[in-house]
C-alpha cells in the first residue's frame, strides 16, 4: 500500500512576525478561515483525480503555518472527517498542530486532542520578553509558561515539541544558557534548535544589513550549536537531524518523510509536494491559489521532474542532514555505479578535512561538518 505523508499550510497569524518569510496573512475575520478550509477540500478533490490518488494511506498530517492554532475546532473536525472519507488513514498516524502562545489553553487542548491531533509543535523561539519583542511575537514570556503548564497538566499530549531561536542581536551566552535552562525545566519530548536566518524581504532583514554589528556573530552561534548539542545530550535527547533533537522515540515521524527523501502531498498556498519523482509548488499567493481553484483547475504552478542526477544529489544531503547518514551500498543499488562514484570522490574530499566520516559503509557529517553543512550541501548540488 502507498504511503504518504500530508501536509497543509494554514496562511493566518495575529500578525506577521518581522522576520517570517513564509506565505501569512494577518487573521482578520473568522470567514477567511472558514473560506479557506472550503477551498481546501476542493483541492483535495481535484488532485486526488488528477494525481491518482486514491487508495493511498495516510502516514503523517501536518497542519503549518501561519498559526494553526487559530482555526476553530468545528472547522478542524469537519476538515479532519472529510480526510477520512478520501484517504486512509495509517494506524499509527502521527497528526502535528503547530500552535503559538496565546492561541492555544486547556479547553482548546482538549478539544484538538479529541479531534485526533496527537502531537503539538509550539513556535516559543524565546522566554525571555526583549527577543519577543524585537522577533514581533504576539506574547509574553507569561504566556509562554502558562501554555507549557497547561500542556503538562491535561497530560493529552505525550508528543509536543518547541523551538528555541538563537543568534538575535545584543544576545549573550548567559540569555541562551536562561533559555536552555527553561527547556530542562518543562522536558519536551523534541526540540528544534534554530539560528536567526533573515531575508531581505523582511523587516529585520533591513534592520540587519543597517545594524549588522548588533548581532552575535558566526563564530558566536557555531560555539552556541555545540554547547547546545553537549547539554541536551547529557539531558538525554539525541540530535537526529541538524536542527532537531529528541528523546528516543519521539522524532518527528513527518518530518523524516522530508529527510528521507519520501513522498508528500502539500496542501494550501505555496505548499511543495513530491510525488513519484515530481516536485510541485502550489500558487504563491492567497488570491492566486484560490482563483484557480474556484475555476476547478489545480493550484499547482510549477513542476520539476528531476533527473537521476539531481535525485542523488537530493538523496545524500537529505540524509546527510539526519545523524544517521546514508549507506553507500544502497545508493548503488538505486543509481548508476559512475553517478554514485563521483559524488563518493567530492565526499573523500570532505572526509579529508573532517566535515564528514565514513564508518562502516556509512557516511555522515561530523560535529564540524554541521557547522558548514549548507556550503557542504551546495557541492554536493553541483
Amino acid at each position: 500500500m502507498r504511503e504518504i505523508a500530508l501536509y497543509i499550510h494554514v496562511p493566518f497569524c495575529i500578525q506577521k512576525c518581522r522576520y517570517c518569510d513564509f506565505v501569512s496573512y494577518p487573521y482578520h475575520q473568522s470567514e477567511a478561515i472558514s473560506d479557506y478550509f472550503k477551498v481546501l477540500v476542493q483541492e483535495i478533490q481535484i488532485r486526488v483525480e488528477k494525481e491518482n490518488l486514491q487508495n493511498i494511506v495516510l502516514k503523517s498530517i501536518y497542519f503549518g503555518g501561519g498559526t494553526p492554532s487559530l482555526v476553530p475546532s468545528e472547522i478542524l473536525n469537519d476538515f479532519i472527517s472529510f480526510l477520512g472519507q478520501n484517504f486512509r488513514f495509517s494506524e499509527s498516524i502521527e497528526v502535528s498542530m503547530e500552535a503559538n502562545p496565546g492561541t492555544l489553553n486547556s479547553e482548546k487542548i482538549r478539544e484538538l486532542a479529541h479531534l485526533g491531533v496527537n502531537r503539538l509543535s509550539l513556535g516559543i523561539q524565546s522566554f525571555q520578553n526583549r527577543f519577543l519583542f524585537f522577533l514581533g511575537r504576539t506574547y509574553q514570556e507569561k504566556e509562554v509558561h502558562n501554555l507549557l503548564k497547561d500542556i503538562i497538566d491535561t497530560g493529552l499530549f505525550l508528543n509536543w515539541s518547541f523551538d528555541l531561536m538563537y543568534g538575535l542581536p545584543f544576545q549573550t551566552f548567559s540569555d541562551w544558557k536562561k533559555e536552555i535552562e527553561y527547556l530542562f525545566r518543562y522536558q519536551p519530548p523534541h526540540f528544534s534548535l534554530y539560528n536567526l536566518t533573515l531575508s531581505h524581504r523582511v523587516p529585520l532583514g533591513v534592520f540587519y544589513k543597517n545594524h549588522f554589528a548588533l548581532f552575535p556573530g558566526q563564530d558566536w552561534e557555531a560555539s552556541v550549536y555545540r554547547w547546545t548539542q553537549q547539554a541536551l545530550r547529557k539531558c538525554g535527547y539525541r540530535r537526529y537531524e541538524i536542527s532537531n533533537f529528541a528523546k528516543p522515540g519521539y522524532e518527528c515521524l513527518h518530518n523524516l518523510t522530508y529527510w528521507r527523501n519520501q513522498e508528500y502531498l502539500g496542501l494550501g498556498v505555496s505548499s511543495c509536494s513530491y510525488l513519484k519523482g515530481i516536485r510541485m509548488k502550489n500558487a504563491s499567493t492567497l488570491s492566486h491559489y484560490q482563483k484557480r481553484i474556484k475555476n476547478c483547475r489545480s493550484p499547482v504552478v510549477n513542476k520539476d521532474i528531476l533527473t537521476l542526477k539531481q535525485k542523488l544529489a537530493e538523496e545524500i544531503i537529505l540524509a546527510l542532514r539526519m545523524s544517521e547518514g546514508f549507506e553507500t551500498e544502497k545508493l548503488f543499488q538505486s543509481y548508476p555505479e559512475n553517478m554514485v562514484q563521483e559524488k563518493l570522490a567530492l565526499l573523500e574530499n570532505f572526509a579529508l578535512s573532517h566535515f564528514i566520516q565514513e564508518k562502516t559503509g556509512r557516511w555522515i557529517l561530523t560535529s564540524k561538518g554541521t557547522l558548514i553543512a549548507n556550503q557542504l550541501f551546495l557541492e554536493i548540488l553541483d
